[in-house]
């Protein structure tokens, strides 16, 4: 009798990295951040970090080192590090995947279902035409960040930028990081709090109100540094630094902890 073991044995393991896509089309795609492309120029999007992502990322020094871009959206961040000489694995959901949609009894949840995943397609179509124009070396991940495939491997620093607010479980998807992750987390995100504020209290903010069911739908926490940096803590990065930077949001500027934790 052949054990199925033995016939596991040989089974090459499965590749975690997407296929490229050819994107040919600005039509196609959602830019979450203005970016500038080669080929296309200035993209405009929500956020606007041009010149601004060193500050945005705490100035830590990327060269050489393995990075997991969690929640790369467009890439902005993916390629940044990478022009830094970082090898970058970027990870976030696809269009086969949920959002962390706030369910509110009222609404269609299927309608918003399908509107987010075709949202995510958009925002996936943005990552590969900026792969293309800047002739990328990045990897892709899809998957959610409760469960990232260890399958990636060790990388030397996992980087959250702006999206622990959008996760129904942040600690979770730190801890899936952590797992991977030998040297460094970085988080950068909005306190609920002002930058004075924000060095004592540690209670986080719930955004969504039952009362507004049409309001904040993909947005949890506003989590101060303090209780981020617990959690890192925790998960055994207790050595923490933080920053504020002001940062354009639309016609906004808005201010931005980051956090960088080392083991």
């Amino acid at each position: 009798m052949i054990e199925i073991s033995s016939l596991n044995a040989g089974t090459p393991a499965l590749s975690p990295y997407a296929e490229p896509i050819a994107v040919h089309s600005l039509d196609e795609c959602y830019f979450y951040h203005t970016m500038e492309v080669p080929g296309h120029g200035t993209i405009p999007g929500e956020w606007d970090l041009r010149g601004r992502i060193d500050d945005y990322l705490g100035n830590f020094d990327f060269h050489g080192k393995r990075i997991l871009d969690v929640g790369a959206a467009t890439g902005i961040l993916s390629f940044h590090m990478e022009k830094q000489g970082a090898e970058v694995v970027s990870f976030d959901l696809s269009g086969d995947f949920d959002w962390d949609i706030v369910p509110f009894a009222g609404n269609n949840h299927e309608a918003t279902r399908l509107e987010r995943r075709n949202h995510l397609r958009k925002i996936n179509n943005g990552y590969w035409l900026c792969h293309q124009a800047f002739q990328s070396k990045a990897r892709m991940v899809h998957g959610v960040v409760y469960d990232i495939p260890s399958s990636i491997g060790k990388v030397d620093v996992a980087v959250f930028g702006s999206i622990l607010l959008h996760l129904r479980d942040p600690f979770l998807a730190l801890e899936n990081a952590a797992r991977l992750t030998e040297e460094a987390i970085i988080v950068s995100d909005l306190s609920p709090f002002g930058k004075v504020a924000s060095k004592f209290k540690k209670n986080p903010r719930f955004m969504p109100r039952s009362s507004e069911p049409d309001g904040i739908n993909d947005g949890w926490f506003r989590l101060p540094p303090l209780l981020v940096k617990e959690y890192l803590g925790i998960l055994g990065f207790r050595n923490c630094t933080v920053t504020w930077n002001k940062f354009k949001y639309g016609e906004r500027v808005r201010p931005i902890y980051t956090i960088i934790a080392r083991r």
